[in-house]
């Protein structure tokens, strides 16, 4: 082969490795918060926005209780749930809302006067403490995503009346603490405790970006309804992190 030809594909070669390049580090961003809040609520493991956008719904695990908070981070009121470890929470309309207990493996439907409305008991195997993370619910097609921790690491799809429709093998983090539907984009945001990384997937939980975070034990994660901020709490700090996304 002639020095020519050598050098051209020498040269092609390096220009899709620098391309690659581009693509990777493009799709692994890092992303800092502008406000820290510190919370009300003790080891906060699971926020959504109010239906109206003033507030957020936030659940501890420590004290299995449902806290209304305002803008500011202050508690308008709260409430207890039956039951152990929860570990998220999505709001369905303006009056209910939804939780899932870990240990259990537990579904709730309450509304937001506490008054639970369903339970369901998921078919998941597995340590007490590696169980369900994270709930999100898709208004238009009324179907909740739902996450197992790790031990597998999965997303459960469920229809309006929490039976569940599929179930899908999440392989991109060490494990994952909470999930958020974005309804505009038909996508979802994962987030991942131990690997302190947000992940943009498909709805069968396929990723194809990712954010790093400098949060310790975020578990919990939301956006507003223009997807220009993005909220995560913390069940280390009992702190509520914003993040502009403009």
């Amino acid at each position: 082969m002639k020095s020519k030809q050598i050098l051209f594909i020498l040269l092609i070669i390096l220009i899709i490795t620098g391309c690659n390049k581009e693509k990777a580090e493009d799709s692994n961003k890092n992303l800092s918060f502008s406000i820290a809040e510190e919370l009300p609520v003790p080891e906060p493991s699971g926020l959504d926005m109010t239906f109206d956008e003033k507030g957020f719904w936030v659940v501890s695990d420590e004290n299995s209780t449902i806290y209304l908070i305002d803008s500011w981070g202050r508690e308008i009121k709260s409430f207890k749930v039956d039951g152990d470890d929860l570990e998220g929470i999505t709001v369905i309309d303006d009056t209910t809302l939804a939780v899932v207990l870990e240990r259990t493996r537990e579904v709730v439907v309450l509304d937001t006067a506490g008054n639970e409305i369903k339970r369901i008991k998921l078919n998941l195997e597995g340590e007490l403490n590696s169980g369900l993370e994270g709930i999100t619910y898709d208004p238009a097609q009324k179907r909740f995503y739902i996450l197992n921790e790790k031990k597998p690491k999965l997303l459960l799809t469920l229809d309006e009346n929490l039976n569940e429709l599929r179930r899908d093998t999440l392989n991109f983090s060490k494990d994952v603490s909470g999930i958020f539907l974005d309804d505009i984009k038909n996508n979802l945001w994962i987030l991942s405790d131990e690997s302190q990384t947000i992940y943009k997937t498909d709805l069968t939980g396929k990723p194809f970006e990712e954010f790093k975070i400098k949060i310790a034990q975020p578990e919990g994660i939301t956006l507003n309804k223009n997807r220009t901020k993005l909220y995560i709490v913390s069940d280390n700090t009992n702190s509520l992190y914003v993040f502009n996304l403009e």
